[in-house]
């Protein structure tokens, strides 16, 4: 049996028939269900189901009949399965059979990057519910967050994931409980759960505009006092109420919430407002402070007390209120606001990575804020991927956008002459691309595979700030790829060729085809190569009179002309053989004016550490926001949970996997959304005393 419902549903001569419990269930099974209703009573509701199974015909003349039971409550063995079907996390499950089974096996000798989180918050996950008092109910729960956290390593696990999950698995099996964490944080609540929370802080912004339509005076002095109303209400929505009322009420408010969509969390912390509000009017309006108000929310929920099997009516002031919250508002409120929190998190963000840069190198704070801008725009606009629990990490894609944005030459110039060969343009490309790969290896630690905030920072401050000492360590240490002290002529070659080629794409005010031959002269000069073979390289590079036509933009075909030669004369069979040492160079950059004059302005100047744009934030917000908001929409589809688990897995398991699962799992969900999510308590004229509603 996979749902309770199946066993349920076994008939005999077309009559209904109820057998015993032999399906897995959730921890309910074991230690009791703490649910609103008294036996009878899930007793009387489990048999309007059945007959709601079987009656099709008598089903469909009744308007929004599945709604009107959801809120009625749902008998405690369908629970699960019934929020599986609401959400469409039941979907999932049935497309990726066993893969929840195969993560657990497939890393069960491995230590997750978010394990330590996870600890510390099992011991806090509904304490009340006796379960969570066992090794049972915990070994479950830290095995649904273990595998969410291996096949969402992006995300891994955040707080308050715990809270929800502990309530699901009362109802629902591990694997039921797995699916409907994917479905909860990549669709039904995204950016709820991350570092940033940007989707529930976001929401908290909603709610405030929400509220000040209907207690403007409220608000008003809220603001006057500096109060924030988030500091109550975040909590409820990050955990969907289940921290703050008692444990009936939250399964009721579950039942709707996956019924209903994320806007059922705005009515009711709307309601709860309100309600709040009547009863401590005089008490708000006198407060001086967030904690004066956290006391009073606390007090009001701890206040409640739900009798066995009450309900709220449909004439309820606090139920007759809730279509007044529609999904098109909350809607057109999160993108009103939406920049104003991702601003907020970009500013919070930005100030404490700011605080851990303890060596400045020469920078003033505004222009490590311009580096700050230019490095994390470029993670995101590369997708880089890093883990969680680690400081953001650039790798090389991410780090030759951050070159592109800011210096003028990390791209071809379009300034090149009309007439060039493909050949000879793919070639300047590769210069280029070789000569970024060698800044990534000196910008990156050693033994480290990518580039941290605070090793860009101190490298440029090298390129840019340094005296010519270190700058000639870093010319360098760029090209002493054995690390042996010494420059060869393929270490000189490389150097020639590529400099020669920033020179071009710079537009330098020199020869750069006489400055670099000057160079290599040097370097023979400084190894002590005989008279004639010095005089011998003067005559090779002057035969080719290259320096007396350069062009001035970057011509490709020009530039490989010049470079075939370099090659020829150091890599050929008559080159003079060249030994620089880093004092050598030092001598050489002293020596060639114009080297110098590259190495201490002009390469420097090519990097932009002035804020340039009218609106540094709105753009950038904007992508931050919908490529974060994209990036969860779009994980359930593209969890493709087979192929994550399959990387590692033997071939055996690979086809096991493949023959399970043949589709995407989410290829025939419909996608819920708040634009699509209809309240059916809006339609609701007569209610048959059997459907009480909440």
């Amino acid at each position: 049996m996979t749902c309770k419902s199946e066993e349920l549903l076994k008939t005999k001569n077309d009559s209904i028939q109820m057998v015993e419990n032999n399906t897995k269930g959730g921890l309910g099974l074991l230690f009791g269900y703490n649910s609103d209703t008294t036996q009878a009573k899930d007793d009387k509701k489990l048999n309007i189901w059945l007959h709601y199974f079987h009656g099709k015909e008598e089903n469909s003349s009744t308007p929004n009949l599945f709604g009107k039971m959801v809120r009625a409550g749902i008998p405690n063995c369908l629970r699960g399965e019934i929020w599986e079907i609401c959400s469409g996390s039941i979907y999932l499950r049935f497309n990726n059979q066993d893969v929840y089974q195969k993560l657990l096996e497939l890393h069960q000798n491995d230590v997750s990057p978010s394990s330590d989180e996870i600890e510390k918050d099992l011991h806090r996950s509904l304490p009340e519910y006796p379960a969570y008092q066992t090794e049972e109910g915990i070994n479950r729960l830290r095995r649904v967050l273990t595998a969410y956290s291996w096949i969402n390593p992006e995300l891994g696990y955040c707080q308050a994931m715990n809270i929800v999950t502990s309530s699901l698995l009362i109802y629902m099996t591990e694997e039921q409980a797995f699916w409907a964490l994917n479905m909860l944080v990549d669709q039904l609540c995204p950016g709820y759960y991350s570092s940033s929370m940007y989707g529930v802080l976001l929401d908290q912004v909603v709610l405030e505009e929400l509220v000040k339509e209907y207690m403007p005076n409220l608000i008003t002095y809220f603001k006057e006092k500096e109060i924030q109303l988030s500091v109550a209400c975040l909590p409820w929505f990050l955990t969907l109420f289940i921290n703050s009322i008692p444990l009936p009420f939250v399964f009721r408010i579950l039942d709707c919430f996956f019924l209903e969509g994320p806007k059922l969390l705005f009515q009711i912390a709307k309601q709860s407002i309100i309600a709040i509000l009547k009863l401590n009017e005089k008490q708000l309006l006198n407060i001086q402070d967030d904690s004066e108000l956290l006391s009073i929310s606390k007090a009001f929920f701890a206040s409640l007390n739900l009798p066995p099997d009450s309900t709220i009516k449909e004439d309820d002031d606090s139920y007759t209120d809730f279509p007044t919250v529609t999904s098109s508002k909350i809607v057109k409120l999160r993108k009103e606001n939406e920049l104003k929190i991702i601003e907020g998190v970009e500013s919070f963000t930005k100030r404490n990575v700011l605080r851990t840069v303890k060596n400045t190198a020469y920078f003033s704070r505004e222009e490590i804020s311009i580096i700050y801008d230019y490095f994390f725009g470029a993670l995101y606009y590369a997708k880089n991927q890093q883990d969680k629990l680690s400081a953001p990490e650039m790798n090389e894609e991410a780090f030759t956008k951050m070159l592109e944005t800011m210096t003028i030459w990390a791209k071809l110039s379009h300034e090149m002459n009309n007439v060039h060969l493909e050949d000879n343009v793919t070639i300047a490309k590769e210069v280029l691309q070789a000569f970024i790969k060698r800044l990534f290896n000196y910008f990156k630690q050693e033994n480290k595979s990518e580039i941290t905030f605070v090793d860009a920072v101190s490298k440029l401050g090298t390129i840019i700030r340094g005296d010519i000492m270190s700058k000639a360590a870093f010319l360098f240490t760029l090209y002493d790829d054995d690390n042996d002290g010494i420059l060869t002529n393929m270490d000189i070659h490389l150097i020639s060729t590529q400099l020669f080629l920033l020179m071009m794409l710079l537009h330098v005010d020199f020869n750069a085809w006489d400055a670099i031959t000057n160079f290599i002269i040097l370097s023979a000069e400084q190894s002590d190569s005989s008279a004639e073979a010095i005089d011998k390289l003067h005559d090779e590079f002057i035969k080719g009179d290259n320096q007396h036509n350069e062009p001035s933009t970057l011509d490709t075909d020009y530039f490989v002309a010049c470079i075939n030669k370099i090659h020829e004369t150091l890599l050929g069979p008559n080159a003079p053989s060249i030994e620089v040492t880093l004092p050598s160079l030092r001598m050489i950059l002293l020596t060639e004016d114009r080297l110098d004059q590259f190495i201490q302005h002009d390469l420097p100047q090519s990097f932009k550490l002035q804020k340039v744009l009218t609106e540094p934030r709105k753009g950038l917000g904007h992508e931050i926001f919908e490529a974060l908001y994209i990036e969860g929409k779009k994980l359930a589809s593209n969890m493709a949970a087979h192929s994550r688990v399959a990387e590692n897995m033997s071939e055996q398991q690979k086809s096991d996997l493949l023959a399970n699962s043949r589709t995407s799992p989410l290829s025939s969900i419909p996608i819920r959304s708040p634009k699509s999510t209809k309240s059916a308590a809006s339609s609701i004229n007569k209610i048959d005393e059997d459907y009480e509603l909440i």
